[in-house]
C-alpha cells in the first residue's frame, strides 16, 4: 500500500487545521464566534454531500480512481493557498466550502482501492491498515500544530504550511497511486450474498432446517437502519467534537492552544492504537455487533465532561479526566470506523460508492451547526447531552439493522 503515502501528507495538513481553524475563527478574527464557525462548518459539509454522490458515481462509472484522487489533492492545495491570503470571514467561508467539496472527492475512490486491493475476508484488515497510517499523519499534524502554536507563528504562515503539505500529497499520489488492473471484488461479494440468501431460502422451503437461528439469518438486512445509524453516529460525533477545542480554551479550563493540541494528539494516538489492534481481526461478520456496542459506549463517554470534568475543572484533575475521556473516545472510534467501512462496502452497491461519505457528511453537517450553536447559547453541558442522545439513537438504529 505505497499509495497511502500521499494520504498521510493530506492528513497531516487537516490534523493541523482541525484545532487551529476553530480557535483562529473564534479568537483572532473580527466578528468571529462559535456560531459563525458552526455556520461555516455546517454549510461546507452540507454542500459537499451531493458532491460525495457525484464523485462516487463518476469514479465507479469511469473506473478512473487515480484521476479523482489527484484532482482532490490539487484543488485543495490551490484553495488552501488562497485561504491563507485573506482574513475576510465571508471569503473564508466560501473558500472553506470549496475545500470541503473537493476534499471529499478522494474518499469514494480510496474506499474502492482498498476493497479491490484486499479479498473480502481481509477488508477490515485493509481499512484498519489505511486508517492506522493516516491517523499517524493526523497525529503528526497535531504535533506540528503544537510546535507552531508554541512558536507563536502567524496564522497565514500556518495555512501556507498546510497548502504545501497538500501539494506533497498530490505529488506522492501522482507517483504511487494506480488504478486497479481488475475491478471485481465487490461484484463477487454481491454474488456470494445472493447465493447465500437463495441457499438459506431453499433450506427453509424444503424444511431441511427450521431452527430459529436459520430463520433469523434469513431475515433481510435493513440497509435503511444502517444508513440512519451512520447519520446519527456522525451527528453525535460532530456535535461533540466541533466546539470541543473552544471548550478547552474557554473558562473554566482556559487551556493554552498548545495544550489543546496535546489533548487532541492523545485522542488521535489512542485511535491509532485502536487501528493497530483492529488489524488482527479480519472477520467482517463481527461488524454490525461491534458498531452497536460502540455507539452505546460513546453515549456514556460524552456525558463524563458534565458530571466529572466540569466539577473539578479548577484543578489538575480536570485535565487528567479530559485525557481519559479523549483517549477512550479515540480507541473505540477506531473499531467503529473499520467495522462500518467494511460493512458499507458490502451493503452499498457499485455505482454508489459515495453514499457512505454522503451519509456521514449529512450527520456531520448538522452537528457542525448544532454543536457550536447549542454551546454558544445554552452552554457546553447541553451540547454534550445532545451528543449523548444522538449516540443512543444510533445504537437503536444499528440494533434494528442486525
Amino acid at each position: 500500500m505505497r499509495w497511502v503515502v500521499g494520504f498521510i501528507f493530506f492528513k497531516i495538513a487537516f490534523g493541523l487545521l482541525s484545532v487551529m481553524l476553530p480557535i483562529y475563527i473564534t479568537q483572532s478574527l473580527s466578528g468571529g464566534n462559535l456560531t459563525i464557525w458552526g455556520i461555516m462548518a455546517a454549510t461546507a459539509t452540507f454542500l459537499a454531500i451531493p458532491f460525495s454522490f457525484l464523485w462516487g458515481y463518476l469514479c465507479d462509472t469511469t473506473q478512473r480512481y487515480r484521476f479523482f484522487i489527484l484532482m482532490s489533492f490539487a484543488a485543495v492545495t490551490l484553495l488552501l493557498y488562497v485561504f491563507s491570503l485573506t482574513t475576510n470571514l465571508l471569503m473564508l467561508g466560501f473558500l472553506y466550502t470549496l475545500i470541503a467539496i473537493f476534499e471529499v472527492a478522494h474518499e469514494p475512490p480510496k474506499n474502492v482501492l482498498i476493497a479491490e486491493t484486499y479479498s473480502h475476508g481481509e477488508w477490515k484488515k485493509g481499512f484498519a491498515r489505511y486508517e492506522a497510517w493516516t491517523e499517524l499523519g493526523w497525529i503528526v499534524g497535531l504535533l506540528l500544530g503544537f510546535l507552531l502554536a508554541a512558536l507563536s507563528l502567524a496564522n497565514s504562515t500556518i495555512l501556507l504550511i498546510c497548502a504545501f503539505l497538500s501539494l506533497a500529497s498530490f505529488l506522492a499520489s501522482a507517483i504511487f497511486v494506480m488504478d486497479p488492473a481488475l475491478i471485481f471484488e465487490r461484484g463477487l461479494v454481491s454474488i456470494e450474498k445472493s447465493i447465500s440468501l437463495v441457499q438459506r431460502g431453499s433450506m427453509l422451503l424444503t424444511k431441511e432446517d427450521t431452527d430459529t437461528h436459520v430463520l433469523e439469518e434469513f431475515k433481510l438486512e435493513n440497509p435503511s437502519a444502517l444508513c440512519i445509524g451512520l447519520v446519527l453516529f456522525a451527528l453525535a460525533t460532530s456535535i461533540f467534537f466541533t466546539p470541543l477545542p473552544v471548550f478547552f480554551a474557554r473558562k473554566p479550563l482556559t487551556l493554552p492552544t498548545s495544550i489543546v493540541f496535546i489533548l487532541f494528539i492523545l485522542n488521535s494516538s489512542s485511535c491509532f492504537i485502536g487501528y493497530l489492534l483492529t488489524q488482527g481481526k479480519a472477520n467482517n461478520s463481527e461488524g454490525s455487533g461491534s458498531i452497536k456496542k460502540i455507539a452505546l459506549l460513546r453515549s456514556l463517554l460524552v456525558l463524563l465532561p458534565i458530571f466529572v470534568i466540569l466539577p473539578v475543572s479548577q484543578f489538575l484533575g480536570g485535565i487528567a479526566l479530559s485525557i481519559i475521556v479523549l483517549v477512550a473516545m479515540g480507541l473505540v472510534y477506531a473499531f467503529y470506523s473499520v467495522s462500518v467501512l467494511s460493512l458499507s462496502m458490502e451493503v452499498i452497491p457499485r455505482g454508489k460508492a459515495g453514499l457512505f461519505t454522503a451519509l456521514a457528511g449529512a450527520g456531520s453537517a448538522i452537528g457542525c451547526f448544532a454543536g457550536p450553536l447549542i454551546a454558544e447559547n445554552f452552554g457546553f453541558q447541553y451540547t454534550f447531552i445532545a451528543s449523548a442522545a444522538c449516540f443512543l439513537l444510533s445504537f437503536v438504529a444499528f440494533k434494528k439493522f442486525e
